[in-house]
């Protein structure tokens, strides 16, 4: 959910050469999509997890809807409801994500109940039922939550970006969590968490300046519970702020959303922090285009950017990534909405690609949605953000849908949409030709005084 506050945020679009050369890419495979909630209603800004123990148990959520809090316990195939809410004795007020760890615990944070406090709710049993575990005692816009580890954190919007974390030692065993620490003094809106293979915490958000451009901010707690969080690193910029009209979202708009994921397989690529966002070349085009650099040291400094869409650069919206990392593997994934197939740009599918070397090449993008959407309409469209998970090879991406291609939704085509999700199996790595970009992407501020000269020549 967006918050009153207004956008600000500059994008810094980087001049790339491409270089072709023969490289291993995974391969993917799309399953039937699925219709989780077939509702009349509409629902929208989705979240999807894993259960990192058992392939076969998913939880999948959404904040518009009347309490979507969904669990499976057969690969997707069929969805039960939660109790989650019970919890504090009302419905979900939104901004729901979930996470999973290794332990088994379930962490769901969303708006709860009359009070609408952010909260973080707590499951055991593969997402059947839920205790209360954390009351912020505030509405606090923006929830993330990140499990790795044996930690458990929350960051949020407080006037600034604040953050709580808790070490988890067991299934159910959760210590107390931290006092609110600011992440950052900056009013700083959107964005994403994420836990490192040392335990260290990253936050990263956008300024807030509308239409755009925005800076791209992050601050890094570099032990974990008990530390605290640095200062603040900048990123860079891009031409979608945090309130940026385009023609398949132009109510509800879009944010850069910014993504990210922490490599702790143990693999190759152990420690490589990807981050994706989206960026454009000014701020009035539709036009959206999607991107991934990564760090290896913290996010101190960062690779050359990759454009992950594989169509014509400039000539489409994509928008709404989702990244996740398997990791028992290091392969990432990346799903997210795609219009290059609607003439009049406000069609979207969802299509997806994936990396298996690091983030140096992605797979030719393939297709996930069997049918086009189109916003709602209303105030809310496809709402702020949707969310991905990937374990063991499978990779799910959730998203919105009212093509009605499962013909299972009440409402029809073009109307409400309903919560969708598609098993994506990714496997083993073919030979290709690819062409990746190879200018740097720079935390320093000469990226910043460049961008007024270089922010008409985007990577192609």
């Amino acid at each position: 959910m967006k918050s009153a506050c207004i956008k600000c945020f500059c994008v810094l679009v980087l001049t790339t050469c491409a270089t072709l050369y023969a490289a291993a890419v995974p391969t993917i495979k799309v399953g039937p999509n699925i219709n989780i909630t077939k509702s009349a209603e509409d629902n929208a800004e989705t979240s999807i997890t894993i259960n990192p123990n058992n392939a076969m148990n998913l939880f999948a959520t959404t904040t518009a809807g009347t309490n979507v809090f969904k669990y499976s316990t057969n690969g997707g195939s069929t969805w039960l409801n939660s109790n989650i809410s019970t919890i504090l004795g009302g419905t979900s007020g939104g901004d729901q994500q979930a996470a999973w760890d290794n332990f088994g615990n379930l962490f769901v944070t969303y708006f709860a109940g009359a009070s609408n406090h952010t909260i973080i709710a707590l499951s055991t049993d593969g997402g059947a039922t839920f205790s209360l575990l954390k009351d912020t005692g505030g509405f606090f816009d923006q929830p993330n939550i990140a499990t790795a580890r044996g930690a458990v954190w929350l960051d949020y919007t407080n006037n600034q970006r604040t953050a709580i974390g808790a070490a988890v030692t067991g299934l159910g065993t959760v210590g107390a969590f931290s006092a609110p620490q600011t992440v950052t003094g900056t009013q700083g809106s959107f964005g994403d968490l994420a836990i490192g293979p040392a335990g260290q915490v990253m936050s990263v958000y956008q300024t807030q300046t509308g239409v755009g451009p925005s800076t791209i901010f992050a601050n890094v707690n570099p032990t974990g519970v008990g530390g605290t969080f640095g200062a603040q690193i900048t990123i860079g910029t891009t031409n979608v702020g945090d309130f940026a009209p385009i023609t398949p979202q132009p109510t509800r708009t879009i944010d850069a959303e910014v993504n990210l994921a922490w490599d702790s397989s143990g693999g190759a690529h152990n420690g490589r922090l990807y981050l994706v966002y989206t960026d454009r070349v000014d701020t009035v085009t539709s036009n959206t285009d999607l991107y991934v650099i990564f760090s290896d040291n913290n996010g101190a400094t960062w690779s050359a950017r990759t454009r992950i869409n594989d169509d014509a650069a400039n000539s489409k919206a994509h928008f709404f990534p989702g990244i996740a990392l398997d990791q028992t593997t290091g392969t990432v994934a990346i799903g997210w909405y795609d219009c290059r197939n609607s003439a009049s740009n406000t069609q979207v599918e969802v299509w997806c690609s994936a990396s298996s070397d690091g983030g140096s090449t992605w797979a030719p993008n393939v297709k996930v949605s069997a049918g086009q959407s189109v916003s709602p309409g209303g105030s809310f469209d496809f709402g702020d953000y949707n969310k991905a998970t990937f374990n063991a090879g499978k990779f799910y991406y959730s998203w919105c849908d009212n093509s009605n291609s499962t013909n299972d939704n009440p409402a029809g085509v073009g109307k409400n949409t309903d919560l969708y999700t598609a098993l994506i199996t990714i496997g083993g790595a073919t030979t290709t030709v690819a062409a990746n970009a190879t200018a740097p992407f720079s935390t320093s501020a000469q990226n910043v005084a460049l961008s007024a000269t270089v922010s008409s020549a985007i990577a192609v």
